[in-house]
């Protein structure tokens, strides 16, 4: 992990457990808002999120660290904004006799700039960079797969709609300006759709929701990886929200140091947001 990766998330992690104090140094901006415009797309692999899931039937886990921090937003001209930083770490723990990780998947959001059109419509343009690894040579000598270089530096661009923390529809594309799959490669797009719908509520608390999410790599003749989710949200203190979900994704494996293999399972989990 680079150092620089590396910092972005301790940030992420510090800002995630004690947030920092919002404030108003001008009428038009706000440093370090309390919440950010969108929240994460709740059936994406890679969102960035503190999360956890055991894959049904056997022992092994899937989780990640990390999060968004919002930087600043600015209200000019009618127009609102909002810039933030978001990384995240993925990884997979296969124990076997003892902890083994498989993967470990890097990303990072150098800005994430969100704008509202209306009232509940939104643009989001992302620039970032991604790398997967595998953890050790245990699959190599194992001849189920072999290591090779995999990176991607993209940008994004979404639309999204939102009306709460559990109704939302997006839908966008990503291109790699630079990708290297062992080699460079030359098939930059991704396009990728999915929401979540609320399903009603449960003690007064509980909030129930179903979700989506649908991703077409062109590096694997826009093969698709497919999730669905349903479970229920608890809102915590300072806006946050504790999500538990039962998920099953089939389709290509999103680890880039598997393409292009494809994966079926199910898991049960929570995600911190």
């Amino acid at each position: 992990m680079s150092t620089v990766l590396r910092s972005i998330l301790l940030l992420i992690l510090v800002h995630t457990i004690t947030p920092a104090q919002s404030f108003r140094p001008f009428d038009w901006l706000q440093v370090f808002p309390e919440s950010s415009y969108i929240s994460p797309f709740a059936a994406e692999t890679h969102a960035h999120r503190l999360r956890a899931e055991n894959i049904a039937l056997t022992k092994n886990v899937r989780a990640s660290m990390g999060g968004i921090i919002p930087v600043f937003g600015v209200s000019l001209f009618g127009t609102e904004m909002q810039a933030s930083l978001g990384a995240s770490v993925h990884f997979e723990l296969r124990p076997n006799g003892q902890a083994h990780v498989v993967s470990n998947d890097y990303y990072v959001d150098y800005l994430l700039l969100d704008i509202r059109l209306a009232q509940d419509w939104y643009t989001r343009f992302v620039t970032g960079h991604t790398s997967h690894h595998l953890s050790d040579n245990t699959y190599e000598r194992l001849q189920l797969t072999q290591a090779f270089t995999y990176s991607r530096d993209y940008v994004k661009l979404f639309a999204v709609y939102e009306r709460g923390k559990n109704e939302q529809f997006y839908l966008g594309a990503d291109y790699a300006y630079i990708m290297t799959i062992g080699y460079r490669l030359s098939k930059p797009w991704i396009l990728q759709t999915g929401g979540k719908v609320p399903l009603g509520s449960v003690f007064g608390f509980l909030s129930l929701f179903g979700a989506a999410d649908v991703v077409l790599r062109q590096d694997a003749g826009f093969a698709a990886t497919n999730t669905l989710q349903f479970g229920c949200t608890l809102p915590m203190q300072q806006g946050r929200l504790l999500r538990f979900a039962l998920q099953y994704r089939k389709g290509l494996d999103e680890r880039g140091q598997f393409l292009p293999q494809h994966r079926e399972l199910s898991t049960i989990g929570f995600s911190f947001e």
